[in-house]
């Protein structure tokens, strides 16, 4: 054997023996992570005990039913957080992560792979897990029509008292900027959005709080046409119903993102962060949920190829003006379009 061959041997056992050390100074530790449920709980939990297999950190998970639910149980618990990692969307991400108490910013020295991360889908605060549009999924048995814009859901007879969207606070008022755009305002026209949710509510059956929610309903066949994520047709497909996923535009675009909490376990959780982000990784959690991949190198489903919109056709909402205007909008959608 050459010397350069036996360096290269025991170049790699060190590295392997330095690797299970490493690993098995970390058995016994544990960091809790807050995400929502069904869905994204069993794909992160498959990526979670990864994790631990590699690092023998465990890793328990902490079930919320939206980001807005997850803020105020992270707010409450700010004396003592008991959660380290919190799964948001981006835009409740740029609201909170202002409490210099409750959030750390991310240790990129520990988290290499961020770099890897679509420009703009991270943040000194927080990284995206993967991206995807705001799009209509119906179920073909209950929808004799082909919908192919958002419009659709309006002028269509047969979708009266069969159509959901979410409600103000869910998804953070895509509902009202998708209505506005598709009718001929802006994505800052709110009054032209409140105009055209009030137009809508003859074809609504229920405006829903959370995919559970919603996903329930469409596969019980309480609802026929969603405006939802890609993911819920997934899940709803997964329990036999036929499903079809368009994204018209204006498509909506969003980041589902991690956040550190300032728990005392904030390198477990960049350890943590910096795993679902290496390629192979980020491209599974995006199979599992069937959501757009974010980091460089991880493939797109295939299944998700299709359903996503023309680039032309997204739109991507400044977050600081959406948190800004949010209470006026969830108290006016109260008022005037959910009594």
């Amino acid at each position: 054997m050459s010397l350069s061959s036996s360096l290269r041997i025991v170049s790699l056992a060190v590295a392997t023996l330095g690797f299970a050390a490493t690993a098995s100074a970390q058995q016994g530790q544990s960091i809790n992570v807050m995400v929502w449920g069904t869905t994204w709980q069993s794909s992160i939990q498959a990526m979670s005990k990864a994790f631990t297999d590699k690092t023998g950190i465990k890793v328990n998970l902490v079930t919320q039913a939206s980001s807005g639910e997850g803020l105020v149980k992270l707010q409450a618990m700010k004396a003592r957080p008991t959660v380290d990692v919190w799964f948001t969307t981006a835009s409740v991400a740029e609201r909170a992560v202002s409490d210099a108490e409750l959030f750390a910013p991310l240790p990129k020295d520990k988290i290499p792979n961020i770099a890897k991360v679509t420009p703009g889908a991270a943040t000194s605060h927080y990284a995206a897990v993967y991206g995807y549009p705001m799009s209509i999924v119906y179920r073909t048995d209950l929808v004799k029509a082909n919908i192919t814009r958002w419009q659709d859901l309006w002028t269509l007879e047969e979708l009266n008292k069969k159509v959901s969207v979410p409600g103000m606070s869910m998804y953070q008022g895509r509902s009202l900027m998708m209505a506005s755009m598709a009718h001929g305002g802006s994505a800052t026209d709110d009054a032209k959005g409140f105009e055209m949710l009030t137009k809508l509510k003859p074809k609504i059956a229920m405006f829903y709080s959370s995919d559970a929610q919603v996903r329930t309903a469409m596969s019980q066949g309480e609802v026929a046409v969603v405006m939802a994520t890609p993911a819920a047709a997934k899940r709803i497909a997964d329990a036999g119903r036929p499903v079809k996923v368009i994204s018209p535009k204006p498509a909506i675009m969003n980041y589902d993102v991690m956040t550190i909490v300032k728990s005392g376990k904030e390198d477990l959780s960049a350890q943590y962060i910096n795993f679902l982000l290496e390629p192979g990784n980020n491209e599974k959690i995006a199979e599992q949920t069937n959501m757009a991949p974010v980091v460089q190198g991880a493939k797109m489903p295939a299944e998700l190829a299709s359903q996503l919109p023309k680039p032309e056709d997204m739109v991507v909402l400044d977050e600081k003006w959406v948190n800004s205007n949010m209470p006026k909008w969830v108290e006016r959608f109260n008022n005037e379009v959910a009594n």
